[in-house]
């Protein structure tokens, strides 16, 4: 049987699509092979939450499971605290790989940050094995996509670092196919990039397929995820605004990130009583929120790094059956208009937006369609179980 190193930062019971998907991952792996995980206790979007009960609710092999505890603290809204949780993880692993005893035949690392990738170099390096590098997001590219980070010196040691860990890489895996046009674009051979998208279990997307009314009354409007630098949240708020008289249609938000309080803050000031904003929930409790409500929202700040990305959370309404409206363009958008699961409007159309929005909250039978639309997309495309079967190939093929 291979032994499997598995490394992430992000990992159970931390919320969130990069969490859950190495959730996934290490159980799958565990299935099938012998995989020992490195990651760290607990820490997005902050340590206390997971002092509840209720975050811990999955069955895991814990003896598989090393965590490492970082001391590095307030960085949630500070940039230069996020860098130094990184390089703090990033030394911390680096200690575990070169202290272990353990021989493994596959180190398989989830990256963003890059800072866990070059960890896997290290491990690749240590343990002589082959390498998977997970690429979650295009990282340093999204650092300016969020205009936060503009340091030329970092930047440009960030890119020779990115090119350096896809070409050492023996296998890269992306969960947009967008990002293989990017990564080529750096010289790297098409052949060894591999597309594994974000998925649902089968329980879930049988939550998704669960019958339920479509003439609800007021019908409910649901955004679910990262109140972060990358996500425009504005537009939803002003709609929320715009609807406010409207007694067949109200707003939630379930979330946290970097602008969860300011929206919170907006929310009070405009006294938008038809919006209601709750704080980070686990991910079995969102699904059913999800599940319970009828239109989704998505929206991307405009920048074109974020053309290349599909949000999780886009993943997750199709599971559940939900039709999106929204602002994103881009790769995003196309999936939507292919599985034809929703309307997606540019920035300068919020009214044709709203009435977008007018036209689902009257017609249930459209919203019925959309919904069969997303599921059966999701069935396809979306399933943990068959898409797992493209990493399975790649392992088995390294002999």
């Amino acid at each position: 049987m291979k032994k499997i190193l598995l490394i992430s930062q992000n990992f159970y019971p931390e919320i969130g699509s990069a969490a859950n998907r190495m959730k996934q991952l290490f159980r799958l792996l565990g299935q099938k092979y012998d995989t020992t995980l490195y990651t760290t206790e607990p820490q997005y979007p902050n340590r206390d939450i997971y002092e509840q009960e209720k975050f811990w609710d999955a069955a895991l092999n814990e003896e598989k499971i090393v965590r490492v505890k970082t001391r590095t603290s307030k960085y949630e809204t500070k940039m230069i605290f996020r860098f130094l949780l990184y390089l703090e993880t990033l030394c911390r692993f680096i200690l575990k790989i070169l202290r272990t005893k353990e021989s493994f035949d596959v180190v398989y690392v989830s990256s963003p940050p890059i800072s866990i990738a070059l960890a896997g170099l290290v491990a690749k390096r240590k343990l002589k094995a082959k390498l998977i590098v997970d690429i979650r997001d295009l990282w340093p590219e999204s650092l300016k996509g969020v205009g936060k980070f503009n340091s030329r010196i970092v930047l440009w040691i960030a890119y020779r670092l990115e090119k350096r860990i896809y070409k050492r890489a023996d296998e890269i895996i992306v969960n947009s196919e967008r990002f293989a046009t990017y990564i080529t674009d750096q010289g790297i051979d098409q052949n060894k990039i591999t597309f594994v998208p974000n998925a649902l279990t089968p329980e879930e997307l049988e939550l998704g397929s669960k019958k339920r009314p479509i003439m609800n009354e007021p019908i409910t409007v649901i955004y679910t995820g990262n109140i972060g630098l990358a996500q425009e949240l504005a537009s939803f708020i002003r709609m929320a605004d715009y609807f406010k008289d409207n007694a067949a249609v109200q707003f939630k938000m379930i979330g946290y990130g970097a602008n969860y309080q300011k929206l919170i803050d907006t929310v009070k000031e405009r006294e938008l009583v038809n919006i209601m904003v709750s704080p980070p929930d686990t991910r079995c409790n969102v699904l059913m929120e999800l599940a319970q409500a009828d239109v989704a929202f998505v929206s991307l700040v405009p920048h074109p790094v974020f053309e290349t990305v599909i949000p999780g959370k886009i993943v997750d309404y199709m599971g559940i059956g939900l039709p999106i409206i929204g602002m994103v363009s881009g790769y995003c958008k196309d999936i939507i208009y292919a599985s034809n699961t929703g309307f997606i409007y540019g920035r300068d159309e919020e009214d044709a937006m709203y009435r977008g929005l007018s036209h689902l909250i009257k017609d249930h039978e459209l919203r019925g369609r959309l919904r069969k639309n997303g599921l059966q997309y999701a069935k396809a495309n979306y399933n943990w179980q068959e898409n797992f079967k493209r990493i399975e190939k790649l392992i088995s093929e390294f002999g």
